[in-house]
């Protein structure tokens, strides 16, 4: 997001197949409330022929759980409460205010999660662009075209999603003790918290007056 040049910024997956226009109501979309992120339709794709496959709608939506984590659900209206991750757009101008990606977090997961509430919590808004469809490669276990060719650190993941809940949650983050994986209380070797240093996404938070 910081080497972009544009307008807008669009972070995609690389195992998706965009389809045809699917630009245009990002365009539209982000052109009208810079404070916007904006994801597509998210459709089940042919691997073998790298086309939308045309038996599903698509989904969009996902919630935030307690245990920071996130489930999908379908809702009539445009806006979405939480990313599922890899599929977006905002005006580069939104993400220079809300600082990006959080440097500290490694491997995958939980990214999705501190975008989500930043942009909520800050004065932004998540809509789906209903128009925009991106054909999304699925894990399928007996197809080995689709597993991972990539390792995530133990305990990345679960980290990654404190830092964000750590800096999000604020009242709430004693229903983070309910959950023994996620219970910020514990101590890293060094003695610091598990999850690590937040005061990066504090700034913004205190910057933006979220």
């Amino acid at each position: 997001g910081d080497a972009a040049t544009g307008d807008i910024v669009v972070f995609f997956d690389c195992h998706v197949a965009p389809q045809p226009g699917w630009h245009q109501q990002f365009q539209r979309l982000i052109g009208e409330n810079y404070r916007r992120i904006v994801v597509p339709m998210i459709t089940d794709l042919d691997v073998d022929s790298w086309s939308e496959k045309s038996s599903w709608a698509g989904q969009a939506k996902c919630y935030l759980t307690w245990d920071a984590d996130f489930k999908w659900f379908e809702s009539e209206d445009n806006y979405v409460p939480i990313l599922s991750g890899g599929l977006l757009g905002m005006s580069k101008r939104w993400w220079n205010e809300t600082g990006g990606y959080d440097e500290h977090m490694s491997g995958w997961g939980g990214e999705n999660l501190d975008q989500s509430l930043r942009t909520w919590l800050c004065g932004g808004e998540i809509v789906n662009a209903k128009e925009a469809r991106v054909a999304h490669m699925w894990r399928v276990k007996s197809d080995p075209r689709t597993r991972a060719h990539y390792r995530v650190g133990m305990g990345a993941a679960q980290a990654n999603r404190l830092r964000a809940a750590m800096a999000w949650y604020g009242d709430f983050v004693p229903k983070l003790r309910d959950f023994p994986d996620m219970n910020p209380d514990r101590k890293a070797w060094g003695g610091g918290p598990w999850y690590g240093d937040i005061s990066n996404i504090l700034e913004v938070k205190h910057r933006l007056k979220c």
